[in-house]
């Protein structure tokens, strides 16, 4: 009788040997994991130190039971395990999410995509190559329903908390999701054609620090557009280009971009407005300007003018101030 209940004894402790063998085994080396963005199951076939695939399984049952017990998801990030951690420590930082903190990153209105591409490289490790040539895919930009050559104009500047090495294009779905969840925030109408509102929105950001000025400078350029005028805004002569303004820059036709010799909106966004942009070239003031020239006292705002005549006094003021 005896024997019989030592056995049983024996058969109830020998799984709980077992675990606690099994917690104890220690990382032979240090390595980091990355949770991405919807990941609900945590795999280690790849993973770490070089123990058999029992105890690779292990560690995720081990894992899945610690989330399913806690009410626990799995949370994104970077999971960092360090050379001779026990099992047991490895299982409760996936489970309680013990992550490296998320990146802080703030993109500015009037940001281009290499802009952003580059701080995402220089703050978050991200492969500031690939980011671009996600935002030049095809497919991506059938998926956001994008008619212009990229999405540039379609990150939504705004902070984001990012996770160190995320894959690019999960940072990428989050600036366009975002883009999108704010350009239905300002209800255009069912007509408007949404690339065409970027497009000027983003040479309205670019013209402006002065967010005052954003629905005026709007205002002249519809203006423009709809007497047939050519646009002939600066800022987009500038897109992908790191140059000063030559006259022979202004004669470039070879510039799709160059609104000085091509009449109406370039072919696509020259930089990613903010929804003060946005709102303003979708509801433009109501004027008759068809002219504006910066006032060159630092304050960043701009003198308007009806005819080309009192544009060119403007131009004037604007001359003797820089030259003061």
């Amino acid at each position: 009788m005896k024997r019989r209940q030592y056995l049983i004894l024996a058969g109830l402790l020998l799984p709980l040997v077992i675990v606690v063998v099994l917690l104890s085994r220690r990382a032979e080396r240090s390595m980091s994991i990355l949770i991405e963005r919807g990941q609900y199951r945590l795999s280690l076939a790849e993973a770490y130190y070089n123990e058999s695939v029992k105890d690779k399984t292990f560690l995720e049952y081990a894992i899945k039971a610690g989330l399913r017990l806690t009410g626990r998801t799995l949370t994104p990030g970077l999971y960092h395990i360090q050379e001779n951690e026990s099992q047991y420590s490895i299982i409760t930082m996936f489970v309680f999410g013990k992550r490296e903190p998320l990146v802080k990153i703030t993109i500015p209105e009037g940001f281009t995509m290499f802009q952003i591409a580059s701080r995402l490289k220089n703050r978050a490790q991200i492969d500031s190559a690939m980011f671009i040539a996600w935002c030049q895919h095809p497919n991506v930009l059938k998926k956001y329903d994008v008619a212009s050559p990229s999405m540039d104009g379609f990150l939504m500047p705004a902070t984001y908390h990012i996770i160190r090495t995320e894959p690019w294009h999960d940072v990428g779905d989050i600036m366009a999701d975002e883009a999108i969840r704010t350009w239905k925030s300002i209800q255009p109408a069912a007509n408007v054609t949404r690339d065409s509102i970027v497009t000027l929105a983003s040479i309205v950001q670019r013209e402006s620090s002065c967010n005052e000025e954003l629905a005026t400078i709007a205002g002249v350029y519809r203006n423009r557009l709809l007497r047939g005028m050519r646009l002939e805004a600066d800022p987009t002569l500038q897109y992908q280009r790191d140059l000063q303004i030559t006259k022979t820059d202004l004669r470039d036709a070879s510039n799709l971009y160059n609104t000085y010799q091509h009449a109406g909106l370039p072919p696509g966004p020259i930089c990613n407005p903010g929804k003060q942009a946005l709102t303003a070239s979708l509801t433009p003031e109501t004027h008759n300007y068809l002219f504006f020239v910066a006032r060159g006292d630092g304050s960043g705002r701009h003198r308007f003018a009806r005819t080309y005549t009192e544009h060119l006094s403007n131009v004037r003021l604007y001359r003797a101030r820089r030259s003061n």
